[in-house]
């Protein structure tokens, strides 16, 4: 049974339970039978039971308490009916379900503090990471380029020869567009224009392009039959989370691991969105299985925080992300989406990569 069909199943299940005890209360306002209030609560409870194993984590404590209330109303219908007081007893067991639920609860609803908690501080963590990634950047090209334009202007100033002006002129004029080229491209990495302007497909047009004309690599997009949903399905901001994911497995791959080719594809299936970005270069050590979703964020020893931060766009995409590579054969990253991905809505996220794996 899918994840979807037990939630429908579960929400089924949990109404059956709540017209029981509907029934229950209406047949104790008329004075009905005792014996039909008591089968019917202990029913209640059974099927509250059933709707906590089927419902989804959040919402199985309150189902079990509600389970063991029932359940407790029913053995109170079973004493008035024998008229044995003994039978009090029984409440032990409907009692214990309802403080192993509310310990449940407890427990689920400090785990869930700590991920948030956990979550925020890999975010922020990212943040720094990207201002001294930025700091990096401006420092050893732009400012050192920029101070060796001062120190250019200044020698040609000290000097009166107008062939020494002319040559220093020249050189500042190269070294101020090495910069202007420069500062486009950290510009184009901090929100490139065409991801605004015309999209998503172009924006990877101009990323594989940009890497091919850098980097002297056979950078390449390649989309196929459907890969044109990506614009039709996907809001902006996720299309800036789908744009950051392959950027960063693009720049993984230039950086660690000298490719000679790297293929960017975009396309879907029955199942979903999916875009896939792989390269032949040396590859790596196989990360662990890959941990759930709900999982924060952490460093490995393979990909390092580049591949967390990629998983924490993939799960605010409600997206499987996987990561397949060994030693000397490249790497292949796999981004897999359900459709129609909102903005803020969460949707049941790709669990089995492999299963869905084209």
């Amino acid at each position: 049974m899918t994840h979807l069909s037990r939630a429908r199943a579960g929400a089924a299940v949990e109404t059956a339970g709540t017209l029981l005890l509907v029934a229950t209360l209406a047949l104790e306002i008329v004075h009905h039978s005792l014996h039909a209030e008591a089968v019917l609560c202990f029913a209640a409870g059974a099927l509250f039971l059933a709707a906590a194993a089927l419902s989804p984590e959040a919402r199985r404590s309150w189902l079990a308490i509600i389970s063991g209330i029932s359940l407790v109303i029913a053995v109170a219908l079973l004493v008035r009916i024998v008229e044995a007081p003994l039978l009090n007893g029984l409440h032990l067991v409907p009692l214990t379900l309802i403080a192993c639920a509310v310990a449940i609860g407890h427990r689920s609803a400090l785990r869930s503090g700590t991920l948030q908690r956990e979550w925020t501080r890999a975010r922020r963590d990212g943040e720094e990471r990207e201002r001294r990634h930025w700091a990096r950047e401006l420092h050893d090209d732009t400012l050192q380029e920029l101070g060796a334009v001062q120190i250019v202007l200044a020698g040609a100033t000290a000097s009166s020869r107008p062939d020494v002006m002319k040559d220093a002129i020249d050189q500042a004029r190269r070294l101020i567009g090495n910069q202007i080229t420069s500062l486009r491209r950290l510009i184009a990495e901090l929100r490139p224009a065409a991801l605004d302007q015309l999209g998503l497909r172009p924006a990877l047009e101009a990323l594989c392009r940009s890497t091919s004309e850098n980097f002297g690599i056979d950078a390449e997009l390649r989309v196929g039959a459907d890969g044109d949903r990506f614009g039709a399905e996907l809001p902006p901001e996720a299309q800036v989370h789908v744009y950051r994911i392959v950027q960063q497995a693009v720049n993984n791959a230039v950086k660690h691991a000298r490719p000679t080719r790297i293929l960017v594809e975009l396309d879907s299936d029955d199942h979903g969105l999916f875009t896939k970005v792989t390269d032949d270069g040396r590859g790596m050590t196989p990360e662990p299985a890959p941990a759930a979703l709900r999982t924060p964020p952490h460093a490995t020893a393979s990909g390092g925080m580049g591949i967390a931060a990629m998983r924490e766009r993939a799960h605010l995409l409600d997206a499987h992300l996987t990561v397949d590579s060994a030693p000397r054969e490249g790497t292949r990253v796999t981004l897999r989406m359900p459709r129609r991905v909102g903005d803020g809505r969460r949707r049941r996220p790709f669990r089995d990569g492999r299963r869905n794996r084209p």
